[in-house]
């Protein structure tokens, strides 16, 4: 179980970096309109330094596996309230039915791996 735990925590880790240094540097590149609003170019980076942080946490998670507790229930509750968010936009009309299902996938693969009670959460 550690080995495909540390493997989610990698991927998700790894992507979630690469999304928010892109998202910080080319906003545009992601949403056309970020390139003429302002705001929106700035939410999106304020996006993208969360997206980095959320990325970093979830990489100290494979080196800190026994400590991992806390900062993966943090985890969890920050891709849940993205899925959310999805999920609302998703249903009053304004996103298409994929958004909500691949911001879920994160929330259910934490979820799964939640780390067992006591001292035996190294398995």
């Amino acid at each position: 179980m550690r080995r495909f735990n540390g493997i989610v925590y990698a991927v998700l880790g790894v992507f979630a970096i690469i999304y928010g240094v892109a998202n910080l540097f080319f906003p545009a590149m992601l949403v056309k309109e970020a390139a003429f609003d302002f705001p929106l170019s700035h939410i999106l980076r304020e996006q993208a330094a969360l997206a980095i942080f959320l990325g970093c946490m979830s990489l100290w998670c494979i080196f800190n596996y026994e400590r991992r507790r806390a900062v993966h229930y943090f985890l969890i509750m920050v891709t849940t309230l993205f899925a959310w968010i999805h999920w609302f936009d998703y249903l009053t009309g304004h996103l298409n039915w994929r958004a909500p299902l691949y911001n879920t996938a994160p929330v259910i693969l934490l979820l799964a791996m939640m780390p067992a009670r006591g001292k035996h959460t190294a398995s």
